[in-house]
């Protein structure tokens, strides 16, 4: 941050995201974890490897929809990362992957 300005330096020049909108990216999150777990159950993924094949499946669904320009399948996209990545979190901090 330069003089004493309190916006980081990465966003000056940047459209700000206001936090309620943060906040609707978070409730969309974890909507889709809810959502993804009444499908699927709780069940852990067994690795880290299975972890990072949940991740890059969903990477490459992402590549797609970005190739595309479809803004709306982006976001759903990018949600669904989240929730990939959130969940391997939790199979990780529960200790219940093998490796």
């Amino acid at each position: 941050m330069a003089n004493g300005d309190k916006t980081p330096e990465n966003s000056r020049h940047r459209k700000q995201v206001p936090p309620d909108v943060i906040d609707q990216a978070l409730d969309a999150v974890r909507n889709q974890l809810r959502r993804r777990l009444e499908q699927k159950g709780y069940g852990t993924w067994s690795s880290s490897h299975e972890i990072l094949g949940q991740v890059a499946e969903e990477y490459t669904e992402l590549t797609l929809a970005v190739q595309a320009g479809d803004g709306r399948h982006v976001a759903h996209e990018l949600t669904d990362i989240a929730v990939a990545g959130i969940f391997g979190v939790a199979c990780l901090m529960n200790g219940s992957t093998d490796w």
